[in-house]
């Protein structure tokens, strides 16, 4: 019997496409942001901004709701359709007047908020949202991502090495609350000094199917037969100006983390590999003023002056690829027609599929990449199938009739 294929995204996914196949995000630590002794911040910031275009900006050291304000303002006025996160003052430890705040700006043509949560730890909180991607059309996908933004304790001694670490559990914990292969985003000033840092070790220990990665995997910045110098985020000032540390770009305080799910080039997102880098250093200024490297394979000379005057620390930028959804699976040329109703779609535990005509049907369960999930034969008028091992997202349901010479293809969505 003559064979031929089917492209399920065209056939039951509708618009199987993302807003856009590449997703820019940017993690960024803002220094008191707006205050300080600088002036016209928030136009030094559009500048490096402009220049990078984040569809997912994560911003730490944030002192005001103002401030969060600003920046969404000044990205609407350069790209239109952005919106933040809720701005809530800190939570834990009230006794420290030194507050400062986490946040997310996201690009509205690209995700919409789900929910977001402040989670409290013993020095300062870490900042949960939940992002939904939207497809070509504007209709929101399946795909969630699970989105941390932090900011550890700063300063080296063995204190504040456990501060850090106390903060990395209460995040890890949380991680290990989420439905299995999830996208996970974890970002943010970690202030880790060495590679082997108990909280940075931690950040990457196993955690099932939703352990994160440092997508450059070098975890040996602090040894001085390092030569990856491009990686350090921190100081961009040799000596300090009015605000912030000094010291030169000797330090690799800045980090975006991602998921299993995230780092598998199966996905339907996932990390563009290279992308990944210390926005402004390419090496060339170690222990040095940042305006000192040179701008061969760099940003233009602009942009080192914007960055070196806007913070004493540099973005983290990397990007997400979006992959089309196609499986080439191979069915026997028959005619098409509903076979089984779904109920109910979208589906939890347990899943009643039901015959429409008297002959046995064969089932397939499939993800989205084509891997065979389930397999089962139908003969029942009414079968229940247990679904509860399946991970959240969305699934193609295969079936044949070879008897009657027919066969269908349908949509099936978990929602644990």
């Amino acid at each position: 019997m003559k064979k031929y294929l089917i492209f399920f995204c065209l056939m039951i996914c509708g618009n199987s496409i993302f807003a856009q196949s590449e997703i820019k995000v940017m993690s960024y630590n803002l220094l008191i942001y707006p205050e300080g002794d600088m002036v016209n911040r928030v136009d030094t910031l559009s500048k490096i901004l402009d220049y990078y275009e984040p569809d997912l900006l994560l911003v730490q050291e944030l002192k005001s709701e103002q401030g969060l304000q600003n920046i969404t303002q000044e990205l609407n006025t350069l790209f239109d359709n952005y919106s933040a996160g809720t701005y809530v003052p800190q939570i834990s430890n009230p006794a420290n007047s030194w507050r400062l705040q986490q946040n997310l700006i996201f690009n509205e043509a690209v995700f919409e908020l789900v929910s977001e949560e402040v989670i409290e730890t013993t020095y300062r909180d870490i900042n949960y949202f939940q992002l939904r991607f939207l497809e070509e059309d504007g209709t929101p996908s399946t795909e969630l991502l699970h989105t941390y933004v932090t900011h550890l304790k700063s300063s080296q001694g063995s204190a504040n090495e456990q501060l850090r670490l106390a903060m990395a559990e209460v995040l890890i914990n949380h991680v290990s609350l989420l439905p299995p292969e999830s996208n996970i985003i974890v970002a943010g000033d970690f202030n880790v000094y060495y590679g082997w840092e108990p909280a940075y070790d931690l950040l990457l220990s196993t955690n099932g199917t939703n352990t994160l990665h440092d997508p450059i995997n070098m975890p040996e910045w602090a040894s001085a037969y390092f030569s990856n110098k491009e990686i350090f985020t921190q100081s961009t000032r040799l000596s300090s100006l009015s605000d912030g540390a000094g010291g030169g770009m000797d330090d690799r305080f800045d980090f975006i983390l991602l998921s299993d799910q995230l780092m598998n080039l199966d996905s339907r997102l996932t990390y563009q590999e290279n992308s990944y880098q210390a926005l402004g250093n390419n090496g060339t200024c170690y222990n040095q003023d940042l305006i000192d490297c040179s701008t061969v394979n760099n940003v233009p000379f602009e942009i080192l002056r914007s960055l070196y005057h806007m913070s004493d620390h540099l973005p983290i930028v990397l990007s997400l690829d979006a992959n089309e959804a196609v499986s080439t699976i191979e069915l026997p040329m028959l005619s098409k027609k509903q076979l089984i109703e779904i109920m109910p779609n979208p589906a939890n535990a347990q899943v009643d599929l039901m015959l429409t005509g008297t002959n046995p049907v064969d089932l397939r369960i499939l993800n989205m990449q084509g891997k065979l999930m389930l397999e089962h034969k139908l003969f029942k008028q009414k079968t229940t199938m247990d679904t509860s091992r399946l991970p959240q997202g969305v699934y193609i349901l295969q079936t044949t009739d070879i008897k009657a010479g027919v066969f269908d293809v349908a949509k099936l969505v978990i929602q644990q």
